[in-house]
């Protein structure tokens, strides 16, 4: 099976040039499609010019040689970095000899506490470095002599710099000659410990190092079928009167090609200036009300910083363009926060964006949206405000809860401007961007950025509306962005977790965009590694197998993009037994691509964008229950559900039998009346103050018009609901909620016996079932929910449910993935008295509509409906019947 283009595995090229890469929706799906062919869209990741060399407890001397790719400039350093692992790294008797002359060109022996100042340095240089620390050691070297000791420490703030350190002579390399470096290393735990050799400058250019893991995860990918791949490359961004340097982009690019010459090259793009631009424009760097930021990108409300950035990606698009566009698949920009286009340092405690550059933005921003001063004093119930001289909300006010932990308008309707602000402004910057590579690509290859999450930032001390990712439906509205991507949440995506999206995911499908998820699980080969996700990897051949299965069978059936990532360049996938479950799954691939119907799931989780920017400073006591971990729950409610934005469901674009609404706050009068119209007949679950938020209505009034409950404000009783009789004879067997007090909070108060499931500890009616007259309704005051509180308003709301107790399942067409939430015998009810295979082995599992399966917790196993489609043999080999 060819993934790319009709291209073939990996060999002799047989290459196509890509004329066109784009995304087109076919028949409802978005689907991936290169010269007019669809294919799936299933990426590698991988970052090249990284060698890798181990180190351990018994040290050793390491030796490799390499050929210069490029030319010094008399101006080559050798770096070393050692991983985000704690512990002791030792390092002596460091040489590089050039081999033809013999000549030493670099030599550090570790006598003396003197050797290292001279001839090392380390970065970061100042307070940002809050994980590693160099001295002298004078008997822990090769052969009991002096060393340089490395000691590594998890960083105070949880993030890990760039740490590394690198030799300060610098070095004569030329291209084309040949070298050889040979250094002796220890470590007090097994660790991979990466090297190279830079030309420094804008961009750094990769000289020579050991050989890394890039190329040999290439050709595992093309092996099995897999030619489309992502990887970062520097952005040349000159100063002004100078031309950019290319060198650096080229021979990344041409690293990729020499590993798979049918590779279709994704490039991931830096967009944040260099340190000169930020120096020379300090009015445009963002600024923060707390210093220990380890980096300052520029603001996404500077319009110098945009514009400049935007020529810099132009000129390289054309640049990749004219040099490799017949291989240039696509483009990927990034920038603030990791890349991923979320406010950096978002998950900090400090606020941003406090820049001269932010301050005038808002300014215009107000008086586009009010105009007039008159009409901001009264939005704002504030006779003293004028447009020209309204400031940034000071950081006590954004960090201020006059109405508890969610904003009320007028009185806080410059902190909900704010934020609304703050998701406008990343929002344009993102598809300014996008236009840009739109533009210099002629509008043939692919746009992909990060965005959109929508239910992972419900986690966010300071509020979800600090990130900026609440501009989702502005940037789907783009015609130049083809692909939205996020990691896989790193919420519940270990060992018997869901694996759940962090965006509305099917929002985005039903845009015409194609969502894609970074697969950058920790294998059984990155145990060393404490990048994001780490801790819910996988520590065995076989954990790492049926995790990849789990989230690639899921990107199946959801038809969704993805990329395996070497999230730590240090060879996460360089394994073929990995690359087997890719292969495994090409039949499955194959038949979603052709004939898979769009995933439509009975259950949808639906999230206001404009409920989000009224969520206080420490509303993530309600949003982190309810938004982000709420997707476990939902994940074992024992049926599928999808992840929407509420204005799909006003357009009508959400079919499901059960809408469970998460965030939907803040409702106009004809808001409400639409939302009732347009789910009327289906089960609703409305979820902590639906309706609360008005723009001057009684809000019992707005909410008994929205939910159909009777309701009040408690106070003085935690947030916690536990179940009544009625409850535990329907299936609630705990409580749950939040064990504090919070504000607002509301129970029902014209609810019979029969509706109550489940009450406050003052008695007040918490959780309310109740059938009214355009379907039924489920009243959670709760910020909370429960797999087994989702299975009952499933049953209500005649929901099929494959299983009746925890179990992550994701199903669409002929196929129905499990993933075991535990050890034991699972029932499964299939829906029909069909045939049902087991996908992977071809075994016969019997007839519907009820089977038993014994799993253990972590266990993947994939379904097969009245059809018998069957994995690709782990030979190469495979079989559809």
């Amino acid at each position: 099976m060819l993934h790319s283009c009709g291209l073939a595995d990996e060999g002799a090229s047989t290459r196509v040039p890509v004329r066109t890469a784009r995304v087109r929706v076919i028949e409802g799906i978005p689907r991936l499609v290169i010269n007019d062919q669809p294919v799936p869209a299933r990426i590698f990741w991988g970052a090249p010019g990284r060698g890798v060399v181990p180190a351990g407890p018994v040290g050793q001397e390491i030796k490799f040689e390499f050929t210069a790719l490029e030319d010094g400039e008399g101006r080559a350093t050798l770096h070393l970095r050692f991983g985000s692992l704690p512990g002791f790294i030792f390092l002596d008797s460091v040489r590089i000899v050039d081999t033809e002359t013999g000549e030493k060109l670099f030599s550090c022996d570790f006598e003396s506490d003197a050797d290292f100042a001279a001839n090392w340095s380390v970065w970061p240089p100042d307070e940002r470095n809050t994980v590693g620390r160099v001295s002298w050691r004078s008997d822990a070297g090769k052969d009991g002599t002096g060393c340089l000791a490395v000691r590594l420490q998890e960083p105070r703030n949880g993030r890990w710099p760039d740490f590394h350190i690198y030799s300060r002579p610098t070095l004569p390399i030329v291209q084309g000659r040949h070298y050889r470096v040979s250094l002796w290393l220890k470590a007090d735990l097994e660790r991979k410990v990466i090297i190279a050799i830079y030309r420094p400058g804008n961009p750094f250019v990769f000289l020579g190092g050991p050989p890394g893991p890039f190329p040999s995860q290439v050709r595992l990918a093309a092996q099995a079928g897999v030619n489309l791949v992502s990887f970062p490359i520097p952005m040349p961004w000159p100063r002004p009167g100078e031309k950019p340097e290319w060198t650096a982009v080229d021979t990344v690019c041409r690293e990729v090609l020499d590993s798979n010459p049918n590779a279709l090259l994704i490039p991931r793009i830096p967009m944040d200036p260099p340190a000169w631009w930020i120096a020379a424009h300090p009015d445009h760097a963002m600024k923060w009300d707390q210093p220990g930021q380890d980096r300052v990108p520029a603001s996404v409300a500077s319009s110098l910083y945009r514009e400049e950035a935007a020529a810099r990606l132009r000129e390289l698009v054309v640049h990749l363009e004219q040099v490799w566009g017949d291989h240039v698949a696509g483009y990927h920009p990034c920038g603030q926060n990791t890349g991923e286009w979320f406010y950096e340092d978002t998950w900090g405690t400090a606020l941003s964006d406090y820049s001269p550059a932010t301050a005038e933005a808002w300014q215009r921003w107000l008086k586009s949206k009010y105009a007039t001063d008159e009409a901001l004093q009264q939005a704002w119930d504030n006779r003293t405000v004028r447009l020209n001289s309204v400031d940034l909300p000071t950081p006590q006010r954004r960090r201020s809860q006059p109405s508890g932990l969610l904003h009320r308008p007028r009185s806080e309707q410059d902190l909900i401007d704010f934020a609304e602000f703050q998701q406008e402004v990343m929002a344009e910057c993102v598809c300014h961007f996008a236009r840009a590579v739109r533009e210099a690509s002629a509008g043939r290859k692919l746009v992909v950025f990060f965005y959109g999450y929508t239910f992972e930032f419900g986690a966010i001390r300071n509020g979800p509306a600090t990130s900026g990712h609440y501009g989702l439906e502005k940037v789907l509205q783009s015609p130049d962005i083809d692909i939205l991507c996020s990691p896989i949440s790193y919420w519940d995506r270990g060992l018997g977790g869901s694996a759940p999206a962090m965006s509305a995911a099917e929002s985005v499908m039903r845009a015409g965009k194609l969502w894609l998820f970074e697969d950058d699980t920790r294998t059984y080969l990155a145990k060393d590694s404490r990048f994001p996700g780490w801790i819910d990897g996988a520590d065995t051949l076989a954990d790492s197998q049926s995790l990849l299965l789990r989230n690639t069978a899921e990107v199946a059936l959801r038809h969704f993009g993805t990329w395996w990532m070497d999230l730590g360049a240090t060879g996460w996938f360089d394994d073929p037994q990995l690359w087997k479950v890719m292969r495994s799954l090409q039949p499955l691939d194959q038949a979603m691509l052709t004939r898979g119907p769009p995933f439509t799931p009975d259950v949808a989780a639906v999230v206001d964008e404009k409920s989000i920017m009224h969520a206080a400073f420490g509303s993530d006591a309600v949003t982190r229950p309810l938004i982000y971990e709420v997707r476990r729950p939902l994940g074992r409610m024992g049926t599928p559900y999808g992840q929407y934005l509420l204005s799909d469901v006003f357009k009508g674009n959400v079919s499901a039998k059960m809408l469970v609404f998460l965030a939907a706050w803040r409702l106009s009068k004809e808001e409400r009346t639409q939302l009732r119209r347009a789910t009327e007949g289906r089960l609703k679950v409305w979820c902590y103050a639906p309706g609360y938020l008005t723009g001057g209505e009684d809000p019992k009034t707005a909410m008994k018009e929205l939910t159909g409950f009777e309701v009040e404000e408690v106070k003085d009783t935690k947030a916690w609901a536990e179940p009544t009789e009625r409850g535990r004879k329907l299936g609630l067997s705990q409580g749950f909620g939040v064990k504090q007090e919070i504000r607002p909070l509301f129970a029902v108060t014209d609810a019979n016996s029969d509706e109550v499931l489940a009450t406050y500890p003052n008695g007040k009616a918490a959780v309310v079932l109740r059938r009214l007259p355009d379907g039924p309704s489920l009243f959670v005051g709760v910020p909370h929910l429960t797999s087994e509180l989702l299975r009952l308003a499933a049953r209500q709301g005649g929901v099929h449910l494959f299983t009746e107790e925890d179990a992550n399942i994701y199903a669409n067409g002929p196929f129905i993935a499990l993933h075991a939430a535990h050890d034991g015998v699972l029932a499964i009810d299939v829906g029909t008295d069909t045939n049902v295979w087991d996908y992977v082995t071809g075994e016969s599992l019997g007839k519907g509509p009820r089977l038993s399966l014994a799993m253990k917790k972590g266990e993947t196993r994939i379904l097969v409906c009245q059809e018998r489609i069957v994995a690709t043999a782990t030979d190469g080999g495979g079989a559809e019947e």
